[in-house]
């Protein structure tokens, strides 16, 4: 098929083969890039030198192709990059993607051109030779004049090969000292390219994460949703600001939940062994008060076997539902959106690795909302998460009915004690009937909270439904570090 393996210089067998044709079949930005290479298999043979584990060239091949690529696989940037493409034919191919431009650009254009000529001699000697085959063929399957037809046609095709090899073999010995005299150059280019490339693949590692793929981030995410996600990164300049945003919140975010103590102690739970000499039983220390015990305290202190109090500070985890309304009125539009978007995605990470539900709530004015909802968070597909950041309504603001969804979110979820998070910058009515009457029922019954997150200064209107007050630090643009409000 258009494509295929066959067209390069790497050595390829049936595997691979299927494994880049199934790669083909998923991306059209692939697929695009192998119709407009300039120099045909180019964009395979770099898919398969990062892909495969030990890339050999074929015996006979495209001879251009193997000069080329002698030059990018002996750049040390190369192996570099293959740390995070080896056996990964999704990684692979979009390193190929990020390398195709560069390495048509550092390919001067009189080089281009020559290889260009020599690829098309290269093609048609190459249909002349299987034609002289098939006629080879037919002829032995054949008897008298047919075979002798056949015979001959196979002939004239082998000499037209044969006159075709002597310009052939003449255009490459022109390429061979051209490319030579700025192999130099075409090497540094490759070399900042592959650069480039490695950076781009680690970034892009650390901002698929705030979509859902990633080490431990939940059930596996297909090759096609990779693509997608990546396409989404590079193309859409807001999406790919959001999710670096939101990839530094949760860093900060999650590093500080893991970083929690139990300190101080609360409650004695066990008697334990240990070396912890503010916790050990009185007993103990009754054997520095008599010489000839003072050296058993001493052994059994360095072998930390001492009989101390296990003590244990106590901390509420939640694992309710997270409920995340975000404000999408016009006046969000820039950067507060963004702010929002990041702050929506980090708390969404949270809810995965907690196991926690989590729905989000789209408002702008009265009409304009959209709930999103999933049991476990982490059932939430990478496109679903996009499709979430890209959301945006730019009307008027309406807290009221966000509220209300929020509340229905609560009250068909099955567990209690989970968090409203109510993302807004500006103000907008709540009438006390809604929050004396269904919001306080459902929020006495769920026991949950709702912390509002305002970006900007005026709060007055989220206060009487708020139990916690959130406010971004002036000046600071991507970090978790708020003005914490305790208002009940």
């Amino acid at each position: 098929m258009p494509g295929n393996l066959s067209e390069g210089i790497i050595q390829t067998d049936r595997y691979d083969r299927r494994t880049f044709g199934r790669v083909l079949e998923e991306s059209e930005r692939i697929q695009q890039a192998v119709t407009e290479q300039p120099i045909v298999g180019l964009v395979q043979d770099t898919w398969s030198s990062l892909y495969k584990t030990a890339p050999a060239f074929k015996e006979n091949g495209p001879a251009v192709n193997k000069r080329i690529m002698e030059t990018l696989m002996n750049q040390t940037a190369w192996q570099e990059l293959r740390q995070s493409t080896q056996m990964d034919e999704y990684s692979a191919a979009l390193g190929s993607l990020s390398l195709k431009d560069s390495i048509q650009q550092a390919i001067p254009k009189d080089l281009r051109e020559q290889a260009q000529q020599i690829q098309d001699m290269e093609q048609q000697l190459q249909q002349l030779l299987d034609q002289a085959q098939a006629f080879h063929e037919a002829a032995d399957g054949q008897d008298g004049e047919a075979a002798t037809h056949a015979k001959d046609k196979s002939q004239a095709l082998q000499d037209q090969a044969q006159a075709l090899s002597d310009p052939l073999s003449q255009a490459f010995s022109d390429f061979n000292p051209s490319f030579d005299a700025q192999q130099g150059s075409i090497g540094r280019a490759l070399r900042q390219a592959l650069e480039q490339a490695a950076d781009e693949a680690q970034e892009q590692q650390r901002m698929a994460q705030s979509f859902g793929i990633g080490a431990g981030d939940g059930k596996p995410v297909s090759g096609k949703e990779r693509l997608q996600l990546a396409e989404a990164l590079q193309v859409h300049p807001k999406i790919r600001d959001i999710a670096k945003m939101a990839g530094r919140m949760q860093m900060l975010a999650l590093n500080k939940r893991k970083n929690r103590t139990l300190h101080p102690p609360a409650e004695i739970v066990n008697v334990t062994l240990g070396d912890d000499l503010g916790n050990v039983l009185p007993s103990e220390l009754m054997l520095l008060a008599d010489p000839d015990t003072e050296d058993e305290f001493i052994q059994r202190y360095a072998e930390k076997r001492l009989m101390q109090y296990d003590l244990r500070g106590i901390e509420r985890e939640g694992q309710g539902p997270m409920v995340v309304c975000v404000d999408e009125s016009g006046s969000t539009a820039g950067v507060v959106e963004m702010w929002e978007k990041s702050i929506a995605l980090s708390l969404f990470a949270i809810a995965r690795r907690e196991k926690r539900a989590f729905a989000i709530v789209h408002f702008g004015n009265e009409s304009e909302i959209t709930v999103r909802k999933w049991a476990k968070a982490k059932d939430a597909t990478p496109t679903e998460l996009i499709d979430m950041a890209q959301h945006f309504f730019n009307g008027g603001t309406d807290f009221e009915r966000p509220l209300k969804e929020a509340v229905q979110v609560m009250d068909d979820a099955a567990f209690k004690k989970g968090d409203v998070v109510f993302i807004t910058d500006g103000e907008a009515k709540v009438s006390d009937e809604f929050l004396q009457g269904e919001f306080a029922r459902v929020k006495r019954e769920k026991e949950f909270h709702v912390i509002s997150v305002v970006i900007g200064y005026q709060d007055r209107s989220v206060r009487p439904f708020s139990d916690v007050l959130a406010k971004p630090q002036k000046g600071d643009d991507a970090t978790l570090e708020f003005v914490i409000e305790n208002l009940n």
